[in-house]
């Protein structure tokens, strides 16, 4: 069964940045969150910003943090130095075998390395028939990994 709630130290991060008992982030407040307590520079964390307003309100809420942190965490700033490593001809797409690699290296939920037929799931899902990611697809596949529990 999913968790409703966001763990306690996920919780202070968020309560940090609210206004006036309002459970929402306004635009700027999710992007100091993303860059003071994830880590990320401006960049990427209007990049996530714009990922998790799911609704596109301009505005974080509880629940679109929620998912981000389930996703990446305090994995956000590893996933963008790992896509940046990849994309070091800044194509951004990156390429099938230099992704598997790289991949091989990413460890799951448990501290394990995904198996070679389950991260072979995981990057045909998200490459396609073209064999190439992009950002959003390499993130896909980077969550599945972390969150992985074999």
């Amino acid at each position: 069964m999913a968790c409703r709630k966001l763990p306690p130290e996920a919780q202070k991060i968020f309560d940090k940045y609210c206004q006036n008992f309002v459970m929402k982030l306004k635009r700027e407040d999710a992007i100091r969150m993303f860059t003071s307590d994830f880590h990320l520079n401006e960049k990427q964390a209007e990049t996530m910003f714009e990922l998790y307003d799911i609704d596109k309100n301009g505005q974080l809420s509880q629940w679109e943090f929620r998912q981000f942190y389930t996703n990446l965490g305090e994995h956000a700033a590893e996933l963008f130095e790992t896509f940046e490593k990849l994309n070091s001809e800044g194509a951004g797409s990156l390429d099938f075998e230099k992704t598997w690699d790289l991949l091989k290296t990413v460890k799951n939920a448990n501290g394990k390395l995904a198996d070679d037929s389950e991260l072979e799931v995981f990057i045909k899902a998200a490459a396609g028939q073209e064999k190439k990611m992009d950002f959003g697809k390499f993130m896909n596949v980077f969550c599945r990994i972390k969150q992985s529990r074999s």
